[in-house]
């Protein structure tokens, strides 16, 4: 088995993933109003999956580093292709709360294990460039889910739509089990002990990545949250247009993300600089979207903006890979990740808040602006570049 086959399974393996996650969003007006839901599921069953999620990053990484990426990936793939499967018989709210909330918590090793397996396969100065293109699959399942879902509704309906999807990532994780390795020399990862953890969780240098991963979330998903209704709203776009613009930020980041990585890989493994001038970027690019006008402008800067929203995510990911070294990167990634989509909870709500108090556009993107503003100066400031490299 070569590192790029390695690659490729991680990368479906997420596509997989998050696509099954994600569907949720264009089929929930069509189970509400089949199903004879109430229309407060929708927000119930998206909180559920994420409550679940974030439980399951802060200890789905160790479970990696006990067992291994190969038994970690392979593990939560089935059981989120399980509990898929199980939400298409949902008839009542608690059911699909717990469904959801089942499917949250298998899904937050399968991360951890995608960046452990290219960090551990990768040498340092490919292994940003090959966290890149993993990390495509991300908006690509966004595109999916978006697109692709809405196409096939119509036709199927929308269990039928989760049951494929289930039985999909059911049958994937079990076709990884005898496919995949955790090392390029079946000797090279060991089994962590719960002291190596430990020390692991007590870097201080994990904790301001962390923080820096939170604030530059800020602004990457309140642009992917608030920008459409902002541009509708605030702007004067059609809803079509306003759709065009924030797809084309999705869009950026499959171009965006491994081309940063192998940016920072010719750098010589050099990561902190290339997050410095993409978080800079993106602060003042969102600071000077709100002042735009017309579709064609806000079409055009939403292009730019994506490519510099998503750019420090590869780098960051492979910062803290090499924090937490081979042996406790599933670790390292778990519990930064889980700290970092907190941000897609809390920026929402602050975005409403400051645009229905004071209707104004700019404030909005201010707001937005204030987290990759932060991050840049903590990550200038406090963090260091990429020595734990190994």
């Amino acid at each position: 088995m070569n590192r790029w086959t390695v690659l490729g399974i991680a990368w479906l393996a997420l596509l997989l993933s998050f696509v099954d996650r994600l569907t949720w969003s264009s089929v929930a007006s069509s189970v509400v109003a089949t199903a004879s839901l109430p229309l407060a599921a929708l927000g119930s069953f998206a909180s559920a999956f994420f409550a679940g999620y974030v439980i399951s990053n802060l200890v789905g990484g160790i479970v990696v580093d006990r067992l291994g990426a190969r038994i970690g990936l392979a593990t939560a793939l089935l059981a989120l292709g399980l509990f898929t499967f199980l939400f298409s018989f949902i008839t009542n709210v608690p059911g699909g709360i717990a469904l959801q909330a089942l499917m949250g918590l298998a899904a937050g090793a399968d991360y951890a294990a995608a960046i452990k397996l290219v960090a551990v396969w990768f040498p340092p100065k490919q292994r940003a460039r090959a966290i890149g293109l993993l990390m495509t699959s991300l908006p690509l399942a966004l595109i999916v889910a978006s697109s692709g879902i809405p196409i096939v509704l119509p036709h199927v309906g929308w269990p039928v739509i989760y049951r494929c999807l289930g039985a999909a990532t059911i049958l994937f994780g079990l076709a990884i089990l005898p496919l995949l390795q955790d090392a390029p020399i079946a000797a090279a990862v060991r089994r962590v002990s719960p002291s190596e953890i430990l020390a692991v969780l007590r870097e201080p240098e994990l904790a301001r990545l962390a923080f820096v991963g939170f604030s530059a979330s800020w602004g990457t998903w309140g642009f992917a949250f608030w920008a459409t209704a902002l541009m509708s709203k605030g702007g004067g776009l059609t809803p079509v247009q306003a759709g065009l613009a924030t797809s084309l930020f999705a869009l950026a980041a499959i171009v965006a993300k491994p081309m940063i990585g192998a940016i920072s890989d010719r750098m010589g493994g050099r990561r902190k600089a290339p997050i410095l001038a993409v978080l800079m970027v993106y602060t003042i690019g969102l600071l000077l979207f709100g002042q735009l006008h017309g579709a064609l402008q806000f079409q055009a800067a939403a292009l730019v903006l994506g490519f510099f929203g998503f750019s420090a995510f590869p780098l960051l990911s492979t910062l803290v890979a090499e924090v937490g070294g081979n042996q406790a990167a599933g670790t390292a990634t778990g519990t930064t990740n889980a700290v970092q989509q907190m941000a897609g909870v809390v920026v929402p709500l602050a975005i409403g808040v400051v645009f229905a108090r004071t209707g104004s556009f700019g404030s909005a993107f201010l707001v937005m602006a204030a987290g990759p503003a932060i991050a840049l100066v903590v990550m200038g400031l406090f963090c260091r570049d990429s020595e734990y490299a190994k």
